[in-house]
C-alpha cells in the first residue's frame, strides 16, 4: 500500500512542475513583451530616464517654495549690488591721486620759487628770479604744463618784510574730468601760494 502510494506522489509532483513549465514564460518570450527597449544596454536606460526627468522637470511649472529657497544666480545679484561702488572708488582713488599730485607740485613749486627769489634786493629783482625759476623747472614737476600756469609775486600787504609767491594752475587738460561723470571732483583751478622772509631770516 505503502509503495503504491509513493509512485502515486511522485507522478502527482511531476505534473504539477510541468503546469509550472508551462504558465511561466520563456526569457525571450519576456524580452519580445519589452519591446525594443529590452534590447538596451542598461546604461542607456539609466540615460534615457534620466533626460526624461530633465524634460518633466522643464516642463513642469515652478513651485513657489522651490523659487524661494534656489540660491542659483545669487553672485550674479551681489556683483551687481557690489560692482558700481567698487567702480566709483577704484576711479575715485585715480582720480584724485591725479589731482593730488598736480596740487602737489604746484605748491612746492611755489615754495622752490619762493627760496630762488630770496637773493632779490626789491621787488622786481625777487619777482625776476621767481619768474625765471618757474620758466625753466616747471615742466619738470609732475602733471604740470608751463603754459598754463600764472605766476603772481609781491611783497605781503600785512608784512613789509615778507613776500609771496602765488601760482594759479588751470588743471583742466587732467584726464579726470571725463572719467567718471557721476565722480565727484574738486575745481579745475588750483590755486597756491608760499610766503618767505626777505632776507630768508
Amino acid at each position: 500500500m505503502e509503495y503504491h502510494n509513493y509512485f502515486a506522489y511522485k507522478q502527482y509532483s511531476r505534473e504539477i512542475q510541468a503546469s509550472q513549465r508551462r504558465m511561466k514564460p520563456s526569457p525571450s518570450r519576456q524580452r519580445r513583451k519589452l519591446g525594443a527597449e529590452g534590447s538596451k544596454p542598461f546604461t542607456e536606460l539609466i540615460g534615457l530616464k534620466s533626460r526624461q526627468d530633465k524634460i518633466l522637470a522643464r516642463t513642469r511649472p515652478p513651485d513657489r517654495q522651490t523659487i524661494i529657497q534656489d540660491q542659483s544666480g545669487t553672485s550674479a545679484i551681489e556683483f551687481a549690488i557690489v560692482a558700481p561702488v567698487f567702480i566709483l572708488l577704484v576711479f575715485g582713488m585715480i582720480a584724485y591721486g591725479i589731482y593730488f599730485g598736480a596740487l602737489h607740485s604746484v605748491q612746492q613749486m611755489a615754495a622752490d620759487a619762493a627760496r630762488t627769489a630770496i637773493a632779490g634786493l626789491d621787488e622786481n629783482e625777487r619777482k625776476t628770479l621767481a619768474q625765471r625759476y618757474i620758466d625753466l623747472n616747471a615742466d619738470g614737476y609732475v602733471f604740470i604744463d608751463r603754459k598754463k600756469l600764472v605766476v603772481e609775486v609781491k611783497d605781503s600787504d600785512k608784512d613789509s618784510e615778507q613776500f609771496v609767491v602765488s601760482l594759479r594752475y588751470d588743471a583742466g587738460h587732467l584726464p579726470i574730468w571725463n572719467l567718471l561723470p557721476m565722480l565727484p571732483l574738486p575745481e579745475k583751478t588750483i590755486s597756491r601760494s608760499s610766503t618767505i622772509r626777505v632776507g630768508g631770516i
